[in-house]
């Protein structure tokens, strides 16, 4: 009996927790399932056994020697740990009670120890899950993993609530439980998805004669972006865009061409990434762009550029960082790469030289340094700034463009934009007296979606 209430004391705490666990527990699962009552009385049995021992033990006192801070009841009062000695002592290895007559005291550890082996075995068996720590020779080591390592469900959520049962047929377990506790089981989507779309239309008309000249227009631009970027939230992260833009304009002093595209891109950017440190990622970028029309000059019939003339190409590795601002006002992601291999490819083999190729050749291969950066910025409620700088060099020739877009908010399906875009480019031939600094600047009102 003395034994027994030995053991009993030990796991005292361990009680207390449970009960109040439970009590909280019962709380949790009338709120969640105010139907269910056969839970609500399972647990309410279940608080009042817990509540009812527990009141015994704060009566009961132990006046002998053998109390609590018997240094053979440590290993109850430690970190859960699989002792080897108990054990052994549980199978015989080790002798339980001593073979020979020994003292009274001899007798007394014996019988503390066998104790002790009582309820650590009982946890073993019952609760192995519990015990975190491994007796070793040389400290302790954690053995939670091991415990947990294979252990899968019997069955699982759809089958458990109201789903069907492989090994009984099609019969739900518990029927409409699912509805009850309002249970989903959703698997995790590190993937996102976005498009935007614009359409914007400008007419201007001017008569004959308008006592400042000029001439009637009309344009039409269009354009797209869809993004699909993947971020596991640990270490990796896949980004990819697409932007498609098409504009159209007419000049009633243009006898050449019925109309001619003053905006013209169709551009691919991916870009994989490994987490490194802070804001700091390793990456692998790939970027790619092209035209969809041929591009005129004003009652000019050459052909300056087409879909695939030219075509380029940029793989670089480096480091990216990104930047937000907490107020979400401001962000930033800057590739920095030393190493990248540029591909500039013309369709049109007699616009080759003009793109910087040789004469009879339509592909050139360049390496060098390159940086990409494209940052966003909310200036105000109704106007941001949306920014890409590139540059690459191959320590001959150099390529810098910076793309400025200033989108100005109407309402929520209208905005209006402002187009810069300056650009260098001394890999092209030039006419003489021309520079190989370029500028283009567009002014549009339209439509805006983004879903």
């Amino acid at each position: 009996m003395k034994t027994a209430l030995l053991s009993g004391l030990c796991v005292w705490c361990s009680l207390s927790a449970v009960a109040q666990y439970a009590r909280r527990d019962s709380h949790a699962v009338r709120r969640k399932s105010p139907t269910s009552l056969a839970v609500d009385e399972a647990s309410r049995r279940y608080q009042t056994k817990f509540d009812s021992l527990i009141a015994s033990f704060h009566h009961w006192r132990y006046e002998e020697a053998d109390t609590l801070n018997n240094p053979y009841y440590a290993s109850l009062m430690g970190s859960p740990t699989l002792y080897g000695g108990t054990l052994k002592r549980v199978m015989g290895v080790l002798p339980e009670t001593p073979q020979e007559p020994v003292l009274q005291s001899s007798a007394k550890v014996y019988e503390l120890t066998e104790s002790a082996d009582a309820v650590l075995v009982s946890a073993y068996t019952q609760c192995p899950w519990l015990v975190r720590y491994e007796e070793a020779e040389q400290g302790t080591l954690n053995v939670e993993s091991k415990i947990r390592e294979g252990v899968k469900p019997e069955f699982s959520l759809t089958e458990r609530f109201g789903g069907e049962n492989p090994s009984e047929g099609k019969q739900p377990l518990v029927p409409a439980l699912d509805d009850e506790l309002h249970i989903k089981v959703r698997k995790p989507n590190f993937w996102t998805f976005t498009t935007n779309f614009t359409l914007k239309f400008t007419q201007n008309h001017v008569s004959d004669n308008w006592y400042k000249g000029g001439e009637s227009s009309n344009s039409l631009l269009g354009s797209m972006t869809f993004r699909a970027n993947y971020n596991n939230q640990r270490k990796v992260t896949f980004n990819n865009t697409l932007e498609m833009k098409l504009g159209f304009q007419t000049s009633e002093n243009d006898e050449q061409h019925k109309y001619k595209t003053n905006s013209d891109l169709l551009r691919l950017t991916n870009q994989l990434g490994l987490r490194a440190i802070n804001h700091w990622d390793y990456t692998v970028m790939l970027q790619s762009w092209t035209q969809f029309y041929p591009g005129y000059r004003s009652n000019d019939p050459k052909v300056y550029s087409d879909f695939m003339s030219p075509f380029e190409a940029l793989l670089s590795v480096g480091m990216k960082y990104n930047m937000k601002t907490k107020n979400q006002k401001f962000s930033v992601d800057a590739t920095l790469a030393p190493v990248s291999l540029k591909l500039k490819y013309v369709d049109r083999k007699n616009l080759a030289t003009s793109f910087g190729i040789s004469e009879g050749h339509q592909a050139r291969w360049d390496w060098g340094p390159n940086i990409t950066v494209n940052y966003t910025w909310n200036i105000m409620k109704n106007l941001s700034w949306a920014s890409r700088i590139y540059y690459f060099t191959d320590y001959s020739k150099s390529q810098v463009e910076w793309e400025n877009t200033f989108n100005f908010t109407i309402n929520k399906y209208l905005k209006g934009s402002l187009f810069l875009y300056p650009r260098f480019d001394d890999s092209r031939t030039r006419k003489e007296g021309e520079t190989y600094f370029q500028f283009n600047e567009l002014l549009s009102f339209g439509l805006d979606f983004t879903f």
